[in-house]
């Protein structure tokens, strides 16, 4: 089954079947949903047709690329490609396309007794020579070897599975050598070190029949680490009559060591009839040079998954000290509260009682918020759409945290566009974009002297909605500025999460809409976000920016 391997982007690491056809690529996509919001919503489709997968772009705002060619008509996909979609880098990890796969655990048998007629080594070459691949006897052979081994590392080089590594290596060697049979086994660490079958191959299906292997040939190639040349031939007493090999289907085989740190953790095998080819030594020393490189890609496919662990791992601990900070303080600020109510209770002072209340409601408030932002940020989700009054929802979330203003007397204005017709929303995910803006406004300006501006506008001619939330605050540095988006950047120091903003931008990317900023320090911060009309073309989050403070405009988001 093909599948697809994340190298690079938001989702690094993750490895999704693919499991029919057709196959939608985006963020939106049933079938294959990416968190990546430079991508579009349908950004491509991968389609089965005559035994090959095709991928092709549909009308994605920034392109499809294969193996650095943008796609601009459906083009055929081969195990290793490279697929680049925004910032996000895929590998195709295809069918087999040389041989028939065999069932690994049942297609080999590797005789431990003698009790098959042994084969007998007629060359050997070690896994380490120095002229492994040159010593060909003709030039034009060692140009075709190397030509042979770089395709083998460019392939194998961007492929971090075991199987579709192993697969790949089983391809290139049937398309470049003659083969009827092949197989790989590896070192299975949990089965106290002992080969295991990973892949099996036969050239078509009248060589698919059961591979009896000599035990002695494996035990040789692993404990010398040494590639043989080996024949069934050799010691057969049915030859002392001059019997026909044909008659017998005797092989010529070539057994050669995967190397890994000095270690050989495997073996490759392939044979063919004497009858059809006997292999020569220019193709053992090839075939060692492929076991080579095909032991040094599996060490480097191991380091890398066990890379992506240790980010995940330390991905999960910052995130736990982050959100442990933010939970602490409010915990502390908790904690004040229910003592000051105890207090009043205790002396009999409402007043007092009162205030703490009042503490409490707010933690309480911010507890909830805190574990919206989580939920919201935490995984992909697609937004329950409804035709939605903005102006209406600002309202309504104004008046959920007025007493806040109230509180520190910062006035929180509202100028809305009356002609600003009805838009697809999410009402409580936009409600949330409102809350994270305005609070953050809350605490970027000055008790007494800030002010906080809401504003809407209709933008006829590109059919948007805008929503502005305009502070006079300390405003935010330019370095800072780059980051304002990205998870656990917060310039509060233990008192934010660094999640507010980061949900800020998932939502409205989930919304197909843009969000900026633009911030002068001293002076204040602007924040726009742009939202299509119902009919519209969609705008992607692609052109999410931040940028310094415009002095003609400061509400310029282009």
């Amino acid at each position: 089954m093909p599948s697809l391997h994340i190298l690079q982007g938001p989702d690094k690491g993750l490895n999704i079947e693919i499991t029919h056809s057709p196959t939608l690529l985006g963020r939106n996509s049933p079938d294959l949903p990416l968190t990546d919001n430079t991508l579009s919503r349908r950004h491509a489709q991968l389609t089965k047709r005559n035994g090959s997968w095709l991928l092709d772009d549909l009308n994605s705002a920034n392109g499809t690329y294969i193996n650095g060619v943008k796609v601009s008509s459906p083009m055929a996909l081969k195990q290793g490609d490279q697929i680049k979609c925004g910032t996000t880098l895929i590998v195709f990890g295809g069918e087999p396309t040389s041989g028939i796969p065999g069932e690994p655990g049942g297609s080999l048998r590797i005789d431990p007794d003698g009790n098959i007629i042994e084969s007998a080594i007629m060359a050997t070459v070690p896994s380490m020579e120095d002229s492994v691949i040159i010593a060909g006897p003709e030039a034009s052979s060692a140009v075709e070897n190397l030509r042979l081994l770089y395709e083998l590392s460019a392939a194998i080089s961007s492929i971090f599975d075991r199987r579709q590594l192993l697969e790949k290596v089983m391809d290139i060697i049937f398309d470049n050598m003659p083969a009827d049979r092949g197989f790989i086994l590896l070192k299975q660490p949990e089965e106290g070190g002992e080969l295991s079958p990973e892949v099996i191959r036969y050239r078509t299906r009248e060589h698919q029949q059961k591979i009896t292997v000599s035990h002695t040939i494996v035990n040789y190639v692993r404990q010398h680490k040494e590639g043989v040349l080996c024949s069934n031939a050799m010691r057969d007493p049915r030859f002392a009559k001059g019997k026909s090999v044909h008659n017998f289907g005797i092989h010529s085989a070539l057994c050669v060591p995967i190397m890994a740190r000095d270690q050989a953790v495997g073996v490759i095998y392939v044979d063919t009839t004497v009858a059809t080819h006997t292999y020569a030594g220019d193709q053992l020393r090839l075939l060692t040079a492929i076991g080579l490189h095909t032991g040094l890609a599996i060490e480097h496919a191991r380091l890398y998954q066990a890379g992506v662990r240790a980010e995940r791992l330390a991905a999960a601990g910052e995130t736990v000290a982050y959100l442990s900070h933010g939970i602490k303080n409010i915990l502390q600020s908790l904690q004040s509260a229910a003592d000051v109510v105890d207090l009043g209770f205790k002396k009999r002072r409402i007043e007092t009682a009162r205030q703490g209340w009042t503490i409490l409601q707010r933690n309480l408030t911010r507890i909830q918020n805190l574990v919206l932002n989580m939920l919201a940020f935490s995984k992909p989700r697609q937004p329950s759409l409804e035709m939605i009054q903005l102006n209406q929802l600002i309202g309504e979330t104004i008046e959920m945290i007025s007493s806040q203003a109230d509180e520190k007397q910062i006035g929180l204005i509202t100028d809305l566009d009356e002609h600003l017709p009805s838009i697809p929303l999410d009402p409580s995910g936009m409600q949330q974009v409102l809350l994270n803006l305005i609070l953050n406004a809350l605490d970027a300006v000055k008790p007494g002297k800030g002010i906080i501006t809401v504003k809407t506008e209709f933008d006829g001619e590109n059919q948007q909605a805008l929503l502005m939330v305009n502070d006079n605050g300390s405003g935010i540095e330019p370095k800072q500025l780059k980051h304002i988006f990205q998870a656990f950047i917060s310039s509060k120091g233990q008192g934010g999460t660094g999640l507010g903003l980061a949900v800020v931008h998932k939502i409205v990317g989930e919304h197909r809409g843009k969000v900026s900023v633009t911030s002068t320090p001293g002076e204040g911060t602007v924040f726009t976000i742009r939202l299509p009309i119902a009919g519209a073309n969609l705008a992607d989050s692609s052109s999410t920016t931040a940028g310094p403070a415009s002095p003609k405009d400061d509400t310029n988001v282009t």
